[in-house]
């Protein structure tokens, strides 16, 4: 008994001290401020290190000052969180700013825990952009659905690789065009092919789709509007951080045809008329230091694909990361991470199988070079499930070379 009273009194113990250790470096600290000015209204909007619970921002103060100058203070008008539980505060400041003050810095004070001092951390910035103009373009934003990796107008890569004295190669395409007609329409070939069983997942498919997007909370949005238009940029910033802090922006319902084959030989070509619905995010910040990040998900709620001998519903959701690096010499200018799973419940067998075959696919793509249109880089490639026509079972992780259409899945 004294044995294990005195272990379990070194364990109390050793979990004291490493809290004890750890607590400074869990305590938010202000990492990054955005400094806006111009139209007659002025805002930060600052990033801590740790989230933050509302509950616990006390206060904020701000100062501005010349280059070489000293401190001035600066009348702050509100603060609001952006987002349930904050890592990201917006501090409007009374206009009046002078001209020659080039520098900002910006403190919140926090309650750190029970009984102990409210803190303050401080960080600062130069002024960087149009403050009225970032507002509409968050407004903007807002205001549509983001485009997904399957709706981008080009996605292409190739992945090369040597095994044992032979050269493997795999091909992922998809070529997306818009009717000029109707915008909700679009038309759609796209084609995953290996040369190595267990990489070829004999999957090709064109065809055409309508895409609706139904935007939620336009109540919010007319608000927003209306405060911009009268030049209270107090309350439109109010009113756009609720809106920023929707978990869902919208629903969308495809219906479509489309021709399933297998671009590697077998007779295989289905016709199918495909049809789902389903709820996207809305764009979310993802507060990094010095690499502003964004992150959006969309779930697939339900879905079918019914043919002549086919009948299958279909499920599955899928997410994205964006990073990109504040500094413009950066070899790498940008890094997506996503990842896209659906299943399939076959209700007749296809090729001897039937029941659920599920389909995962998670990229890692850092891009070092761009133009206007497109973007060019390197693409790490988990692939793992089936896919119709075939439903070839593949497990494979591929590198290579991607190129894809810029701002469709911003």
């Amino acid at each position: 008994m004294s044995s294990n009273a005195r272990v379990w009194g070194f364990l109390c113990l050793l979990a004291a001290l490493l809290c004890a250790v750890a607590r400074p470096s869990d305590l938010p600290a202000v990492s990054l401020v955005e400094a806006f000015a111009g139209g007659g209204v002025e805002y930060a909007e600052v990033t801590f290190t740790t989230a933050v619970e509302w509950a616990r921002v006390r206060g904020a103060r701000a100062q501005s000052s010349t280059e070489a100058g000293r401190w001035e203070e600066r009348e702050v008008a509100s603060w609001a969180a952006l987002g349930g539980r904050p890592r990201q505060l917006r501090v409007m400041l009374a206009a009046g700013t002078p001209q020659a003050h080039t520098l900002l810095r910006v403190c919140v004070s926090l309650e750190t825990g029970a009984g102990q001092p409210v803190r303050e951390t401080c960080g600062q910035a130069r002024w960087e952009r149009e403050a009225a103009a970032e507002l509409r373009r968050a407004l903007d934003g807002l205001s549509r659905l983001p485009k997904t990796e399957r709706e981008k107008s080009v996605l292409a890569s190739v992945y090369m690789s040597r095994q044992q004295g032979s050269t493997v190669g795999s091909a992922d395409i998809s070529l997306v065009r818009s009717d000029a007609g109707a915008r909700d329409v679009s038309y759609f070939v796209r084609l995953k092919r290996g040369s190595l069983a267990g990489m070829d997942p004999h999957h090709m498919e064109a065809g055409g789709m309508w895409r609706r997007s139904i935007l939620m909370h336009r109540a919010e949005r007319a608000l927003v509007r209306k405060a911009l238009r009268r030049g209270d940029w107090a309350g439109g910033a109010g009113a756009l951080q609720e809106l920023q802090s929707k978990w869902f922006a919208g629903h969308t319902v495809e219906v479509g045809v489309k021709l399933e084959g297998d671009a590697s030989g077998v007779n295989r070509w289905l016709g199918l008329v495909d049809a789902g619905w389903g709820l996207q995010s809305t764009t979310r910040r993802v507060n990094l230091p010095d690499a502003p990040g964004w992150f959006r998900f969309r779930l697939l709620a339900a879905g079918v694909e019914a043919g002549r001998e086919q009948a299958r519903v279909k499920w599955g959701a899928g997410a994205a990361l964006m990073i990109a690096p504040r500094e413009q010499t950066a070899p790498i200018r940008r890094w997506e991470f996503t990842a896209e799973a659906v299943g399939r419940w076959l209700a007749r067998p296809e090729w001897g199988r039937r029941g659920v075959r599920a389909w995962l696919q998670a990229d890692a793509k850092a891009f070092f070079a761009g133009t206007g249109a497109m973007r060019y880089g390197l693409r790490l490639s988990l692939q793992r499930g089936a896919l119709p026509p075939l439903f070839a079972p593949v497990n494979s992780v591929q590198l290579g070379f991607v190129a894809e259409s810029a701002g469709a899945a911003e």
